[in-house]
């Protein structure tokens, strides 16, 4: 009888060894295994939250706005034609009095009329140049301040996304313990048909499944709100059991302890620079326009009198020639202007240095929360794992009689908790990691 038990206790622990080791052969295939197809990784949410961003569609609207006001500017150097026609009345004219006795000259009459064409044909224009490179960098200060807007996106991509994430490990952990409760029901029922127990503890056994199912729907509809947010966000299709999934599992906190002041792949710095190379290019058409300009006009036309202002009948005539302008003193205008954009940038890089300082905090606060959440899983793995021991042993000795079903759903919302805190605490690690990236201007990957 021993030489029977020993051999078989003999024969359970090598096949328990047996799948031990072929689990451990099997563990990278099933990590393989458990990155499926269909897998949502948080940074492909957050780029495609940057495309399904309606304003997204501004980066086009606002590049066609000024591609046509740079085609306008870069027409100012063909020619202009204008025509004017006029009818008037005069009550005086230039009269020549008599040369000679009794001799008149006849002057122009009272009723005369016009009609002219003219074509001005720019030579030199010192603005235009100037004008074009304005154009062309408040395009890019607009594309850069889009791109900042919609950057900010990310943001509500990750709520969203870790808001799935958390309520559906916590569902997990509900499941089980709501399994267990049921579990438990069971045997209470046969205690209480036995006699052996009161019918109170059967109902308070019920009790409190029915609380646990409740927090499981109110779990389930935040999951499903959350889902909802992340799909309308994205454009992805977040149907129930996707898997969600986050590239920061190498991410190390140290690695960016200065990185604040270092790094500028935030999209703010680039509309800050691009700020600034806008005012930079106000400032050089502003001097530009007190440079003289130089044209050619030609001028031809019909009318009554023409050019010959004593005359009598209708006649043709023409006119060409060169306009200079030139505005030598504008009593200190230009300097004032170029003061104001010199202000306006100081107030750009006073604009940028705030933001800097807004990171630097929230990147203070990230790795503080990091460094907190990281010291929290640490303990919670023993913490989970004793309460998982005390709840088995009070499973046994409720199952004996020992102690009462108040006892025994105190034990079992005890683990339930330390399970919960553990869930939320890896989750709100990813989360808090991937907020650090983000606020440094990095993908999470």
């Amino acid at each position: 009888m021993t030489n029977t038990t020993n051999q078989e206790t003999g024969h359970r622990c090598s096949i328990a060894f047996a799948i031990i080791l072929g689990l451990a052969f099997m563990a990278p295939a099933l990590h393989a295994q458990s990155v499926r197809s269909d897998t949502l990784w948080l940074d492909e949410l957050q780029r495609a939250a940057e495309h399904v961003d309606r304003r997204a569609a501004q980066l086009a609207l606002s590049a066609a706005q000024s591609a046509l006001r740079a085609q306008s500017i870069h027409n100012e150097k063909l020619p202009t034609v204008s025509t004017l026609s006029s009818a008037q009345y005069l009550s005086d004219v230039a009269r020549i009095g008599a040369v000679l006795p009794g001799v008149n000259i006849p002057g122009p009459r009272n009723d005369q009329y016009d009609a002219y064409l003219t074509v001005r044909q720019p030579l030199l224009d010192p603005t235009r140049s100037p004008r074009l490179a304005v154009e062309d960098a408040q395009a890019q200060e607009t594309a850069a301040r889009v791109r900042s807007t919609i950057w900010q996106q990310r943001a509500a991509v990750s709520d969203a996304f870790f808001g799935v994430l958390l309520r559906d490990a916590q569902l997990r952990s509900l499941d089980v313990a709501i399994g267990d409760l049921e579990a438990r029901i069971g045997t209470a029922s046969r205690r209480v048909t036995s006699g052996v127990a009161l019918p109170s503890e059967q109902l308070l056994l019920m009790a409190e499944l029915e609380r646990r199912r409740q927090s499981r729907d109110e779990l389930a509809t935040d999951r499903d709100a959350a889902r909802d947010v992340l799909a309308a966000l994205t454009g992805h299709d977040v149907a129930i059991g996707a898997a969600l999934a986050v590239h920061v599992g190498g991410f190390s906190p140290p690695f960016a302890a200065g990185a604040v002041d270092t790094l500028r792949t935030r999209p703010e710095f680039a509309q800050f620079d691009r700020s600034r190379a806008a005012i930079e290019a106000r400032t050089a058409a502003t001097l530009a326009q007190d440079r003289p300009r130089l044209s050619a006009f030609g001028r031809t036309g019909y009318g009554r009198p023409g050019l010959n202002p004593l005359g009598q009948n209708f006649s043709a005539y023409w006119t060409a020639g060169l306009q200079l302008e030139w505005t030598g003193w504008n009593w200190g205008r230009t300097r004032r202007d170029t003061e104001v954009l010199q202000l306006q940038r100081e107030i750009v890089s006073s604009d940028e240095e705030a933001f800097r300082e807004t990171l630097r905090r929230a990147a203070i606060t990230e790795r503080a929360r990091m460094a907190s959440l990281e010291r929290a899983l640490q303990s919670d793995d023993s913490i989970v794992a004793m309460r998982a021991r005390i709840l088995r042993e009070t499973r046994l000795r409720h199952d004996e009689g020992e102690i009462s079903a108040a006892d025994f759903v105190a034990r079992l919302s005890d683990e339930l908790s330390a399970q919960l805190d553990r869930d939320a605490h890896r989750v709100r690690l990813a989360e808090s990691r991937a907020r650090y990236l983000t606020t440094l201007g990095l993908e999470v990957r």
